[in-house]
């Protein structure tokens, strides 16, 4: 504690309050999770106030909840020194965290949890799914349950194929067309698992509709080659956190990656002598070898000599602010793509990470790039999947369209 608090008399003030047992596990627990001391000062400085407040009450989820949002709005104590709410609330969550009274989820039946467990067990290890696959899968699996308020393993036996296809049909009637297909297709599957474990009589899956969604309908969104670079121009490279998003970044621009193939890059998959980028996918069980452009690879190599920070975690991208050196998530990647467009004032254009997906194959195909370069790039096993960007080769596409009958040839 001395290190952090330097005067005697801050320290005796701490300990000395209803939670100074507890202050000195707590400051070690920040400085674990790599927390910088401004941020110990404030987070404990929160506890103190809170610790004023409860006396000698409980530290519960209850007596959070009542101190944010019942106390701190009426509150005008201004010592210890005044927190916001949102450091108020993340520092007594980490006071929870430490003494191990994590929140209660939303009570789940037994039988449901454990069916839920199975299935996801299913997709990932049996299925081989893509994880953001097994998650939009269990989560649409969850939603059925909870719809038809499934108690006992004997009411599944009971389903009909025609309440089924209502539900999918009323549900999916409020979402997009890619949105439905996503939850027929989610629901279908968990029915045949269902099927395969016997809880079901006979197999349901061909009674779910499917929504109508032409896949090579309507040409995909892209951006500019120019707006994609100003994109990159908004991040400041001489900063470790900097170092990351730009790297990040090129991966997507340069490799037209996913966000979920960025953040499962290893460090150990850049192969700084071959200048070789390892990728494992999960979902085809199988490694590919993309050749890193100039500016990605010394934007690799920078980050991994100067940005990144220690971590026991052997993938690239890690999370710079505590907890530090956990995996950056797919989401982790999106949000960098995020900030970095409203920086830009590209907000409304760029939302998320797949436009540069596309972005980088309309490039690539009006440059003369075949599709099989494409798919390959981009990592499709079948060129069936590669073929909607055909569309957006506006000088072939222009070589073979036929004159408007009646008009100027």
């Amino acid at each position: 504690m001395e290190q952090i608090f330097r005067r005697e008399s801050v320290r005796a003030r701490i300990l000395g309050n209803p939670l100074g047992p507890f202050l000195q596990q707590y400051i070690a627990y920040l400085k674990a999770r790599g927390h910088k001391p401004s941020s110990v000062h404030q987070y404990v400085f929160a506890l103190e106030h809170f610790g004023n407040w409860l006396g000698a009450g409980a530290i519960s989820h209850e007596s959070v909840d009542e101190f944010v949002s019942r106390h701190i709005p009426r509150c005008r104590c201004k010592k210890p020194a005044p927190c916001t709410s949102h450091c108020i609330r993340a520092a007594l969550n980490r006071l929870l965290e430490m003494r191990g009274l994590s929140r209660p989820d939303a009570v789940e039946p037994a039988v449901v949890a454990r069916l839920l467990r199975e299935y996801e067990t299913h997709l990932v290890v049996v299925a081989g799914l893509a994880e953001s696959t097994a998650y939009y899968r269990l989560r649409h699996a969850r939603d059925l349950l909870q719809h038809f308020t499934v108690q006992h393993a004997s009411q599944l036996r009971r389903w009909e194929a025609t309440e089924l296809a209502d539900y999918v049909a009323r549900t999916g009637r409020r979402w997009k067309p890619g949105s439905g297909q996503q939850l027929a297709s989610s629901v279908r599957s968990f029915l045949r698992f269902l099927l395969f474990k016997g809880l079901v009589r006979r197999d349901l899956a061909a009674a779910i509709p499917s929504f109508a969604n032409w896949r090579l309908s309507s040409l995909p969104a892209v951006v500019e080659r120019t707006k994609l670079e100003k994109l990159l121009a908004a991040v400041d490279p001489a900063t470790p956190i900097g170092m990351r998003d730009r790297g990040a970044l090129l991966c997507m621009i340069d490799l037209g990656l996913r966000a979920s193939d960025v953040a499962a890059i290893t460090a150990d998959g850049v192969d700084q002598l071959g200048n070789v980028l390892r990728l494992s996918h999960a979902k085809e069980r199988r490694m590919t070898e993309l050749p890193m452009t100039k500016r990605l690879a010394l934007a690799l190599q920078r980050y991994l000599r100067e940005g990144r920070p220690p971590s026991a975690s052997g993938v690239l991208f890690v999370i710079h602010r505590a907890p530090i050196g956990q995996p950056l998530k797919p989401i982790g990647i999106r949000g960098i793509v995020v900030r970095y467009a409203a920086q830009a004032g590209m907000a409304e254009l760029i939302r998320g990470t797949h436009i540069i997906r596309h972005s980088v194959a309309s490039s690539m195909i009006n440059a003369g790039a075949s599709i099989k370069d494409i798919a390959d790039l981009l990592g499709h096993r079948s060129i069936d999947t590669t073929a909607i960007y055909a569309k957006v080769d506006m000088r072939s596409l222009t070589d073979v369209a036929m004159p408007w009958p009646g008009g100027r040839r």
